[in-house]
């Protein structure tokens, strides 16, 4: 018997503090029948939430986990459906079992590393605040970024929407003044560009170049590399 929250969190399709909200307002279903919390499911049941259905198979609870990192260029959207019709960096993964899941996202702007993997479990501890995991960006910027300016991005500034952007470290490059590497904790919505905007400094250009422990290194624009999952294993 498994709980609803722990598959619908393994496909990716709710985190399992999302199905708990669901579920309460009383739109999940096993075998057409809205569920309580606790609610189980054996092979052979169906879940169903948003109008899509889901079979329990032992395919699926023994899911093969795959994890990879992908090179993304400008002008490709982190979205399998989009109304404007833009390239889509899934477009460009490999077949898997399941689906692939992105690991947090890069605007349609901004370039460099990307993590998917089909385990929406392993994507979500990923993704949550409480991993700790820094992000590195490479960053070119208009405008006049001083040590004043790098003090208060690293206290903490106001970017709106009632959140704090903050950056754990900065470190310029030495070979050009409005060039920096900026490190953050955080996976909030356009974050860097958010931070320099409040400091009066454009983005010219941003990339990111890691993501804990792994790196963009030598990847190739639009190309793909299977990463061992014992990369990850002391944030999962």
């Amino acid at each position: 018997m498994y709980r609803v929250q722990k598959i619908l969190s393994l496909l990716g399709v709710l985190s399992r503090r999302e199905c708990e909200k669901n579920i309460k307002l009383g739109l999940v279903f096993v075998n057409n029948i809205p569920i309580d919390l606790g609610a189980t499911v054996s092979i052979g049941d169906k879940i169903s939430f948003d109008n899509h259905d889901y079979i329990i198979t032992e395919d699926l609870l023994n899911i093969d986990t795959k994890l990879l990192m992908y090179h993304k260029p400008i002008d490709e959207i982190v979205s399998r459906d989009d109304p404007q019709k833009r390239k889509s960096v899934f477009k460009n993964l490999p077949d898997v079992y399941g689906k692939w899941i992105n690991i947090g996202r890069l605007d349609y702007k901004t370039s460099g590393l990307m993590l998917f993997t089909n385990n929406g479990d392993i994507a979500n501890k990923l993704m949550h605040p409480s991993s700790n995991i820094k992000r590195t960006y490479e960053v070119v910027i208009k405008g006049n970024f001083d040590i004043s300016k790098i003090k208060l991005s690293m206290a903490g500034i106001e970017i709106g929407n009632s959140e704090i952007g903050k950056f754990v470290n900065v470190i310029n490059d030495k070979l050009s003044s409005n060039k920096f590497q900026v490190q953050l904790m955080s996976g909030k919505n356009r974050e860097v560009r958010r931070i320099f905007e409040k400091l009066n400094c454009r983005v010219l250009s941003l990339k990111r170049i890691s993501y804990g422990d792994i790196s963009l290194g030598d990847l190739k624009y639009k190309s793909y590399r299977y990463i061992d999952i014992q990369k990850i294993s002391k944030y999962i």
